[in-house]
């Protein structure tokens, strides 16, 4: 046989072993794996994770392709025990909305072996927003000592007559101070709304040695719990609720993402003002993997190579035209660039462009980062906020 022919043989061979072997490959059964993720990245993910069922990602010798299902789940569902997850039953990873429902997992009672995976994924702090008309209201207030709307402004509004506008030198058929914080024992961002709040009465970002149980947090608090209309039909998302005027909510400390989500249809009653918290408390979002004996090394590169296509560049720009900021660096600046050209902010960040007239910036002072405090203290709050409610 001639050596071109014999080449042409083995060259055919190999290409029909090769087209062979890749069709085995795929008609093996996908790795199907579920992420479990806080509402707040709830749709960046669906959307990112739709795309990447689309590729070829796949993993394990036998080049399995990976296949993720969302489920959304808020983080004290989780490690109050409400989710239901067991060691037979559980998601193969989870996003909450903080780092420490991670640690606090652990005390759970099921005590759920999730480690971390990434840091972070995202990011979005706690902004106080309010209608131009009472912000401005209560900055020329003689009753207020400040003109910042942080809780100092809000506390002291509060307790001026039970939040009575007259008193506080605003229209009268505006009636009472309507302030609003999402639930703290059903979302993260509600009981990261009270850490913001204990870490500025406290004078402390560190909440250890009974700063939630301290009298300064808790006698200027009681008044603004007071002042919320009703936690129930507010709803999860209150800058929706925002959206219907300021008959419903007239200043409210909320996820950044969600004021940036509800911007259009809040600007359509009145401007608003935002600020940024004095004492922040950063929804950072990281990425939790379960490891257990029963864990396989596919699930585990699953997960990683899921973290790895949402810390992607490409991601990270998705992630802003959900209203948030990326895990690094802040919105529309590339990587390396301090501050976005405008058009690069036009196109990577439309809503953070949109809000800039109204205080939301782009590289924020977020002032003192509050530590979450032990998951135990974190009960001892919840259950206090809970008895305060029915007072």
């Amino acid at each position: 046989m001639r050596r071109g022919t014999i080449f042409l043989v083995v060259f055919v061979v190999l290409a029909v072993a090769v087209i062979g072997v890749s069709q085995f490959l795929r008609s093996q059964p996908p790795l199907e794996i579920t992420l479990a993720v806080n509402p707040l990245a709830e749709a960046w993910v669906r959307d990112a994770m739709t795309s990447f069922n689309a590729g070829e990602n796949a993993v394990g010798a036998a080049a399995r392709r990976v296949q993720v299902q969302v489920i959304s789940t808020d983080d004290p569902a989780v490690w109050q025990g409400e989710s239901r997850w067991t060691l037979a039953n559980h998601p193969h990873a989870w996003i909450p909305a903080s780092s420490a429902s991670v640690d606090y997992t652990a005390g759970s009672g099921g005590n759920l072996p999730f480690v971390s995976a990434a840091d972070s994924l995202a990011r979005t702090p706690l902004v106080w927003g309010g209608y131009a008309s009472r912000v401005d209201a209560l900055a020329n207030s003689d009753a207020i000592t400040t003109n910042t709307l942080d809780w100092q402004m809000v506390a002291e509004a509060a307790a001026t007559d039970e939040g009575s506008w007259a008193a506080l030198g605003g229209d009268a058929n505006w009636r009472f101070l309507k302030v609003a914080f999402p639930r703290p024992d059903s979302t993260m961002s509600g009981l990261g709304a009270l850490f913001s709040g204990a870490g500025y009465f406290n004078e402390n970002a560190t909440l250890t040695g009974g700063a939630t149980r301290s009298r300064e947090f808790q006698s200027a608090f009681v008044p603004i719990i007071n002042a919320v209309p009703n936690f129930q039909t507010l709803g999860s998302d209150i800058a929706a609720a925002a959206a219907r005027g300021s008959s419903t909510v007239e200043i409210a400390l909320l996820p950044e993402s969600q004021w940036l989500l509800n911007l259009d249809g809040i600007t359509n009653n009145e401007d608003m003002r935002f600020s940024y918290p004095a004492y922040q408390f950063m929804l950072d979002f990281p990425l939790a993997r379960w490891q257990s004996d029963t864990t396989t090394a596919d699930e585990q590169a699953a997960v990683d190579a899921v973290a790895n296509f949402l810390l992607s560049a490409a991601q990270q720009q998705n992630a802003q035209r959900f209203g948030l900021r990326p895990a690094q660096g802040e919105p529309g600046a590339p990587a390396g660039s301090a501050t976005p050209t405008a058009a690069q902010l036009t196109q990577t960040s439309p809503l953070f462009e949109a809000a800039l007239p109204y205080g939301i910036m782009l590289q924020p002072d977020y002032g003192q980062l509050v530590e979450a405090p032990t998951r135990s203290e974190t009960l001892a709050l919840l259950t206090w906020f809970a008895n305060e409610q029915q007072n």
